[in-house]
């Protein structure tokens, strides 16, 4: 591609960014982020609406003067296909430049063997990829545990060394990431005014989540960022899967949670831990605990961050809600002086179980949606034009 289309696109590739990061995003706005006046906004976005990459809709009327539109992603633009990898099933969805996703297959893994696992995502993903055909433009594969070199971690399938090509087809690039990352970069968008920067603290059959800084996972070294739950807060006697001891996650198990409650855990760890979070009689000692040691962690993690904003995804809204006072307790307890004068909000996430999905299906257009692609599909579009 020549300088001159590299730059005729690179515009349209920052004016796309905005659209995942803010969903919602008007055409005033958009002219605002890029330094346009409304003149070149107005074209910019009536040549990403011939290429079919955006459509417009009138906005809610702010008050007196022209109204504007609000710009969103095309019907007929381009997908990422996104896979929900959990421990206990899958899905998989249609994500678009917006981050709608639709969900388009589903099952559990029970009796399932990983080999036959990966063969079965992988036929269903390629034959939705040729009846999408060009509109696809990446595959993005959300998975629990730490992610690093494009590898599936042990702790999905028991098997060491798997490439996410296993699951991808051949042709198209594919992104791999953790799904509390994932879900986090899906609640940065719900939050209005957006925060500059948000911890996420997810809590599912362990801990994890991010620190987002403008919308985007703080960079790492290997991609490994938001493994909270191997902070040494937990039982240094105790060694995680992970290798470490005294992880933060283990005392959040299913085992180790039904131990601490002289529980036994019954059927799905996930679906037995919401319902022993969600018991509304008097708060059990076990639970006041959990809550305290929940409280404490994120205390740790704000004194290291200091975040605008944390939300609680995952089951951690129902760890605090189960013994609120404890949680409460043991945040101001943690936190230094000059953060417990005004610490951050804390909150439950507002984003639903999609929200590895959208996330992974933006991370995907992070990483391909470059002015090159752009022009390419600008050519297959309308020629050119």
């Amino acid at each position: 591609m020549t300088s001159a289309q590299a730059r005729h696109w690179r515009s349209a590739s920052d004016a796309l960014a905005l659209l995942r990061r803010e969903p919602d995003v008007t055409r005033t706005r958009l002219g605002k982020h890029l330094g346009l006046a409304s003149g070149p906004t107005s074209d910019l976005v009536k040549r990403l609406a011939r290429a079919r990459l955006v459509d417009e809709r009138r906005a809610p009327s702010a008050g007196p003067g022209r109204p504007t539109t609000t710009v969103r992603a095309h019907p007929s633009g381009p997908v990422a296909l996104v896979v929900d990898l959990r421990h206990g099933d899958w899905r998989i969805g249609v994500c678009d430049l917006a981050g709608v996703v639709e969900v388009v297959a589903g099952g559990g893994r029970d009796g399932v063997a990983p080999e036959a696992l990966l063969t079965g995502l992988r036929a269903r993903i390629t034959d939705l990829a040729e009846r999408l055909g060009d509109r696809v433009v990446g595959i993005g594969v959300a998975v629990p545990g730490p992610v690093a070199d494009d590898r599936l971690p042990t702790t999905v399938l028991g098997l060491r060394d798997v490439p996410v090509d296993r699951i991808a087809p051949p042709g198209l690039p594919a992104v791999l990431g953790n799904d509390a990352t994932a879900a986090a970069v899906a609640e940065a968008r719900l939050h209005t005014p957006r925060p500059r920067t948000l911890l996420h603290v997810v809590v599912e059959v362990g801990i994890g989540g991010a620190l987002l800084v403008d919308g985007l996972p703080a960079p790492s070294a290997r991609g490994l960022h938001g493994e909270f739950g191997h902070l040494p807060l937990g039982d240094p006697g105790v060694e995680c899967p992970c290798g470490a001891r005294g992880c933060w996650s283990a005392g959040f198990e299913a085992g180790a949670v039904a131990r601490r409650a002289g529980l036994t855990v019954t059927g799905d760890p996930r679906a037995w831990l919401r319902d022993f979070y969600a018991d509304r009689g008097p708060a059990s000692p076990a639970r006041a605990g959990l809550a305290a040691d929940l409280g404490r962690g994120i205390a740790g993690l704000v004194n290291a961050l200091d975040p605008d904003l944390v939300t609680l995804g995952g089951l951690a809204a129902s760890v605090r809600d189960a013994c609120a006072e404890s949680f409460e307790r043991a945040v101001l307890a943690g936190l230094m002086a000059v953060h417990r004068e005004s610490p951050p909000v804390v909150v439950a996430a507002r984003s639903d179980e999609d929200a590895p999905l959208i996330g992974i299906g933006l991370s995907v257009f992070d990483r391909v949606l470059d002015a090159d692609l752009l022009a390419r599909w600008s050519t297959g579009v309308t020629g050119g034009a």
